[in-house]
């Protein structure tokens, strides 16, 4: 054994390492042998590395979108990828381009049961179902393949967790990044007997989810289809053009302004376009002031481009510290939430099953419509939309929008009976995910109660004794 001494002072604890440990972590970091990166060396030691379950080790599709560079591919400009921002925990986190159809085939695009990680820190792992379309994942990801699905299953779990992170990252040019060689040679412990009923289970939800996004984004589509139908309009005001007087108001002088309220006309007289405060009211801006015993909030971020209001988490101390940035009533159903954020607009809408006392912060603007909110709200979450409100934010960095100034968007209006069809396809979907949410909460738990009990006969350290004993 090694007796790791410290030198300060007598009265610091010290350990023994077994030289065993000693040869099996990356490094002799103390870093290495105490807290989370410990335990999960411990634990592997008892079990097999990630090549001796089956898992090969493959590195993304690493190629260039610049003409004339070294890795210089044309298919990179239109391919859909899977990048580092799409590997979540456990699952990948999927944008509209992922929904295409493949355009290539090649070992690195992903295949059911595929474990697939980013190499830099912080580290996440996700597992591939058969659902997820097979695009390839770029040069900064890897892919683990051969694995059995409750072997992919666990080594994901694992890989997720604090300590065999530290295990995995090495420096490299001033980086802490993954590499395949010690991708390859990490240790886990022997796969659990109930990783094959949960491997399955994660399975069948993650099919699911990919399934529910899949329905929600033709009707996104079809939305953007409608909103992409009128002509682009107008010169670039950069190269010099001439608007007439109705464009021009005291509002803002700005050429982008000025060239948004000659487009709008257009839209309106020539293609009949409507204009959101016609369509639907605001609610008033009172701030929360105070956050009582659970109060959520629900910030820009938590909501993706699937219109769906998540269940959020936070503590009442959290929400007290942004609650003068709180709007003062909870969310409603059939509410549509627009962001202010010019740069990154989005909208959301608020369905029957949103969480209780969940305030929206103050960069929502909240909307009420007469009828079919949900098919509003696919439209106003179109690409010609966002392109409006991004004119509309002012400011020294232009990127915020005024609340009131939001209502001055145009909108366009399809028929009723397709209005009404979309209504029911994010009710639908949103119930749905509400559903597979609380699946995937109750999995996720029973995920980590299998990891702690096979990683808990390795968190308490053994006495000074025992280890001179060994």
């Amino acid at each position: 054994m090694v007796l790791i001494v410290p030198l300060v002072s007598s009265h610091v604890s010290a350990s023994f390492v077994p030289p065993d440990l000693l040869e099996a972590a990356p490094g002799w970091s103390p870093a290495f042998f105490a807290g989370p990166a410990a335990v999960a060396l411990r634990a592997g030691s008892r079990g097999v590395s990630v090549s001796d379950l089956g898992g090969g080790v493959l590195e993304g599709w690493r190629v260039s979108e610049t003409p004339g560079a070294l890795a210089y591919n044309p298919r990179a400009a239109t391919t859909p990828v899977y990048r580092q921002g799409n590997i979540g925990r456990l699952r990948l986190v999927l944008t509209a381009r992922h929904w295409d159809p493949p355009q290539m085939t090649g070992r690195w695009c992903v295949q059911p049961d595929d474990v697939v990680l980013n190499k830099l820190a912080p580290v996440r792992a996700a597992f591939v179902s058969a659902a997820a379309r097979r695009h390839p994942v770029d040069g900064n990801s890897l892919i683990v393949r051969g694995l059995s699905r409750p072997s992919a299953v666990w080594v994901t779990l694992c890989i997720n967790q604090p300590g065999y992170e530290q295990l995995l990252l090495s420096e490299s040019g001033g980086l802490r990044r993954v590499g395949i060689g010690t991708l390859a040679s990490l240790r886990v412990p022997a796969v659990p007997p109930e990783m094959d009923g949960l491997s399955a289970r994660l399975r069948d939800v993650l099919d699911e989810l990919t399934l529910a996004g899949e329905t929600l984004q033709r009707v996104r589509l079809e939305a953007a289809e409608v909103a992409n139908a009128a002509p682009a309009l107008g010169p670039d005001p950069r190269l010099g053009a001439f608007f007439g007087r109705e464009a021009v108001s005291n509002d803002s002088w700005l050429p982008s302004a000025v060239a948004l309220r000659a487009e709008q006309t257009v839209l309106e007289d020539e293609h009949g376009w409507v204009m959101l405060s016609e369509l639907a009211s605001a609610d008033n801006r009172t701030r929360l002031g105070h956050a009582s015993e659970g109060t959520r909030t629900l910030r820009l971020s938590d909501v993706a481009d699937d219109l769906f209001v998540p269940a959020t988490e936070g503590s009442a101390s959290d929400v007290e510290s942004i609650s003068s940035r709180t709007l003062a009533k909870p969310l409603v159903p059939g509410e549509v939430l627009l962001s202010t954020l010019g740069r990154s607009f989005r909208a959301a809408y608020v369905d029957e099953g949103v969480p209780p006392n969940t305030f929206p912060v103050d960069s929502w603007v909240r909307l009420l419509f007469r009828e079919t909110p949900a098919a509003w709200a696919l439209l106003l979450s179109t690409e010609p939309l966002r392109s409006q409100a991004a004119r509309l934010a002012v400011g020294s960095v232009q990127q915020f929008v005024p609340p009131d100034a939001l209502r001055s968007l145009r909108v366009p209006t399809p028929p009723r009976e397709v209005r009404d069809r979309w209504q029911r396809t994010v009710e639908r979907h949103h119930a749905q995910r509400r559903s597979l949410d609380r699946r995937w909460s109750a999995l996720s738990s029973e995920l980590s109660a299998v990891f702690d009990a096979v990683h808990k006969p390795f968190m308490a350290s053994r006495s000074l004794a025992q280890e001179v004993l060994q």
